[in-house]
This record gives structure tokens, sequence and C-alpha cells, in this order.
């Protein structure tokens, strides 16, 4: 068949058109694509709900990124992040972060959330645990209770951030209670060890925030003993991206906007007005370790890395 010219000319710039079209629509369909950003976290960020939280905004803010994560202790976390199997970390062992960025397996660290453990148990307090000064002696005085058969100690056992914390205190109470017939290990989540807890009428060590999240279950009995030692009771929950030199499969920028979006004024106020069943669970950590009390020069240069990151 032969066109004339300005049939010729219709039919270019109609397949013109058609390679534009195409073009513009590989081009959307190539910026939609999802990206899954992957976290490794504590349990009680996941057994609260905060990550579904801010999951939540920060997806509506950003739909090509996709929050996924593994809720474990946090020893299994940063195990977990040392294969190379998620993009971040979020946990709260100070000890065991610090390593974890000292063997170059973490970059770029920062504080963004704490609230603090209590010391949790019967209604009774058998052991006479609300007389105590501080975490220390809180512990000796469960120790001696339980000696005597007159208590019990549940702990998670799992080398998460509240067992670390907990085994922690026995040390500086110069007390071994691993392998003592009163002190019971789950190796469980922090929600199961203190219903188991609650069955067994025992002292518990927990983050404030999941007792808050399950004391109001049926049959739930226990209540907070011990409270308020800043020394030994603080929890920090900070947030660590992993090093893209380590793995080349992560998704260093996805990281990056996400933990921008964490330290943020919305982020942080996003965490401090978080509540479950009316209760505050959780407080703003950015940039504030100082007034907390805590000195730390790698956390000062990682904020002021972060502020500079929010001003460009």
């Amino acid at each position: 068949m032969i066109f004339s010219h300005s049939g010729l000319e219709r039919k270019i710039i109609i397949v013109a058109a058609f390679l534009v079209a195409a073009l513009l629509l590989y081009e959307q369909l190539k910026h939609e694509e999802i990206t899954r950003l992957r976290i490794a976290t504590t349990t009680s960020l996941d057994d609260t709900g905060l990550l579904d939280s801010l999951k939540a905004r920060f997806e509506e803010e950003n739909p090509n990124i996709n929050l996924t994560w593994a809720a474990v202790g946090t020893g299994q976390a940063i195990e977990i992040a040392k294969r190379g199997d998620v993009d971040l970390v979020i946990v709260h062992n100070r000890a065991m972060e610090n390593m974890f960025i000292d063997q170059g397996y973490g970059i770029h660290g920062v504080t963004i959330a704490w609230n603090d453990f209590v010391i949790v148990g019967p209604q009774d307090d058998p052991a006479g645990v609300a007389r105590a000064k501080n975490a220390v002696e809180a512990f000796e005085l469960i120790y001696q209770k339980c000696s005597l058969g007159m208590a019990l100690f549940v702990s998670r056992g799992d080398r998460s951030g509240t067992n670390l914390r907990e085994l922690e205190i026995w040390r500086k109470a110069n007390l071994n209670a691993t392998g003592e017939g009163w002190y019971i290990e789950t190796g469980q989540g922090m929600v199961n060890t203190l219903r188991l807890a609650n069955e067994k009428r025992a002292y518990i060590l927990t983050d404030r925030a999941t007792y808050m999240a399950v004391r109001d279950e049926s049959g739930f009995a226990l209540k907070i003993i011990f409270e308020g030692d800043a020394l030994n009771l603080l929890n920090l929950y900070r947030v660590i991206i992993v090093n893209p030199d380590k793995f080349s499969n992560l998704h260093y920028e996805e990281a990056e906007k996400f933990v921008l979006f964490l330290i943020s004024s919305e982020g942080q106020e996003l965490i401090g007005k978080y509540t479950k069943k009316g209760q505050k669970l959780f407080n703003p950590a950015f940039g504030i370790l100082k007034q907390l009390g805590i000195d730390d020069p790698y956390e000062e240069e990682e904020v002021a890395y972060w502020k500079n990151k929010l001003g460009g």
C-alpha cells in the first residue's frame, strides 16, 4: 500500500506518540516499583504496636517503600544484621550496639526513643522489693527470698536487651541466679514471658511499654514493684543502618529516608504521642542524651550528622 505524504506523517506521529506513551508508562512503573525495607528489631517495639503506627505514616509519605521487620531479641537482631539480611536495626543494648558499630557492621546509629525498665511482681511483694533504694538492692532482696523458697523469678533468657540488662544488674549485685531452681528462663519474647511470670506469681524485669500493653489482660495480676532508678533502668532505643560496604544487597537510600523520618519533628512527635489503652509508652530521644545524664561523644557526632541531613 502506498501512503500519501500527509498519511505517512500522520502514521509517524501516531507511532511517535505510542512510543512516548510507552516510555512514560515504563518510567512510571519503574518509579512505582516497591522497595522492601527490612528491619531487625526488639519485640517491645512490635508488641506495643509502635512500629505499626510508624509504618502507616511513613508508607503514606513514601508509597514506594514497604517496611517489614523481624521482631526478636536484641542479640538475635544484631546477628541477623551481621549476615546482611536486613537494612537496619532498632535495638536497646548499648554494649552490643557499640560492638556492632565498632566491628564495621553498623553506621550512623542514633537514639530515637527512650522509656524505662521496671521490676514487676506479685501484689503482696514477698521479697519486700518496694523498699529497695535501687535496682541492685531490689535484686538482692529477690535473691534472698527466692533462695528461701518464698518467691520465683522469671527471665527471658534469650540475650535480648531486657535479658542483658537483667544479667547486668545481677552482676552488679555480685549474684548469679542462672541455674537456680527458682530462676525460670523462657527463651521467649517479653509478652509470653510476662504471662508466664503472672502464672507463677513471680518477679520479672520488663520494659515498661510491654508491661503497659499486657497489664489489662484478663487474669493478669502482677504490678510494678520497683521503678525510677535512672542509673540501672533507663532504656534507650537506637536505630543503626547496616553498612552497605559490607553487603551488596542493601537499600541504603531507603534506610536513610526512614531514619530521617524517625528523627524528624513529625517522627519524634509520633513516638512521643503514641499511646495504648490511654497509656503513653515511649519518649522521643533524638539529641537529648545529655539531658538524660549520658555523655556519649559518638552520639553527639551522629546527632550533628543527622541534623545536617535534616537541614539539607
